[in-house]
């Protein structure tokens, strides 16, 4: 092999690899598996903000507490954990 046909194999796996990397990235994502950390940090993230909520709110019932995530899901369409950080929120800037 000469150092014209070395180049252009080279040249060649760089394309082929760029092109797969590419349609890696850019697949559908529902297609694309969540990575770990994501779906940890979304558990994660969830957990503090039930923390957040049971420590504002820790002085309420829990029939208190369960009217006021339905209100905030009837409110604002959003799922429960949503409900608990917007109602944390808005707790803290009416008690600032």
């Amino acid at each position: 092999m000469d150092t014209v046909q070395i180049v252009l194999a080279l040249l060649l796996l760089l394309l082929v690899g760029g092109v797969a990397y590419y349609l890696s990235q850019h697949r559908p994502q529902a297609l694309r598996p969540a990575p770990a950390t994501r779906r940890h940090a979304d558990l994660g993230r969830q957990s503090d903000i039930q923390r957040d909520f049971q420590r504002v709110f820790s002085m309420t019932s829990a029939q208190g507490k369960e009217g006021l995530i339905k209100r905030w899901m009837d409110r604002t369409g959003c799922d429960r954990t949503e409900a608990m950080r917007l109602a944390t929120e808005e707790w803290r800037r009416d008690n600032r």
